[in-house]
């Protein structure tokens, strides 16, 4: 209380947005780093000898062995539903006025690594969001923001997550304002300018010049190459469809079995197959 009394009398509102935004970027920042290690941590675990002197069919059981590992971890120390990181998030800014529940800091912490260091089948962006989104939205909450800011805020852990991952701040500050609809003024742009060159600096601390998809462009675009470009985005486009009505079509059928335990089993033992062959 007295830190609020005294951060209102000696501090503007809009440099004290600026200040969260950068704690909230290094806080990102810090979460996709220890997402990304554990991740790492896994996967080296499994792939060492375990897997090189016996048998390939060991990857046949690890998917099911991080679900099942997954569920427990949700059932009995997180002991909430861990949802979908930008799913979870949008719906706090819509339906919850950009609150969140303080489980879902660590929720994705611990089964994201989990499950995808055995080998299943989802990525890490989502998870980082939203551990990213979490830790702002109660920070936003211990100092008092209003609802605007703590939506700001959200926005700019979700830049600071992609650009830590990524090392691309500016395609992170792009992702915020299109996924979470931020209104593009100099309000809204500089925290989240700030947000992600903080996460920035923060991966390249603990990762250094590591790019998780690394190119480099050899060719020069030439303006012959157009119908090559459209078709690519015909065809990015269609693709994009076809997995996102697979997969939900995919949920409702899992939505169907009522044991928990029957669905990962099913999941599990399907991952593991795929794996197995790829």
């Amino acid at each position: 209380a007295k830190f609020l009394i005294w951060r209102v009398k000696h501090i503007s509102q809009r440099q004290f947005v600026y200040f969260l935004s950068i704690l909230v970027g290094f806080t990102s920042g810090v979460g996709a780093v220890i997402l990304k290690n554990l991740t790492h941590f896994f996967q080296h675990l499994l792939e060492g000898n375990l897997v090189k002197y016996y048998h390939n069919a060991f990857y046949f059981l690890f998917p099911i062995i991080g679900l099942t590992a997954t569920y427990f971890a949700a059932k009995y120390i997180i002991r909430h539903k861990v949802s979908h990181g930008i799913p979870s998030t949008l719906y706090a800014i819509s339906k919850k006025k950009g609150v969140m529940r303080k489980y879902q800091m660590f929720g994705s912490i611990l089964t994201a690594p989990l499950t995808v260091g055995f080998g299943g089948s989802v990525g890490l962006e989502g998870p980082t969001v939203a551990t990213g989104a979490a830790i702002s939205s109660n920070i936003a909450r211990m100092f008092h923001m209003n609802q605007t800011t703590r939506n700001l805020l959200i926005g700019c852990a979700a830049a600071g997550a992609m650009s830590s991952i990524f090392k691309a701040p500016i395609a992170a500050i792009i992702f915020a304002i299109e996924v979470f609809s931020l209104d593009l003024t100099i309000a809204s742009m500089l925290p989240l300018l700030l947000a992600s060159i903080s996460a920035i600096i923060t991966s390249y601390f603990f990762f250094g010049n590591d790019v998780l998809l690394p190119f480099k462009i050899e060719d020069s675009f030439t303006i012959a190459d157009f119908p090559f470009y459209l078709i690519l985005g015909i065809v990015a486009g269609a693709t994009s469809i076809y997995f996102t009505e697979v997969y939900e079509r995919t949920q409702k059928l899992f939505n169907k079995i009522d044991s928990p335990i029957k669905r990962l089993l099913v999941g599990g033992i399907g991952i593991g197959i795929l794996v197995y062959f790829v």
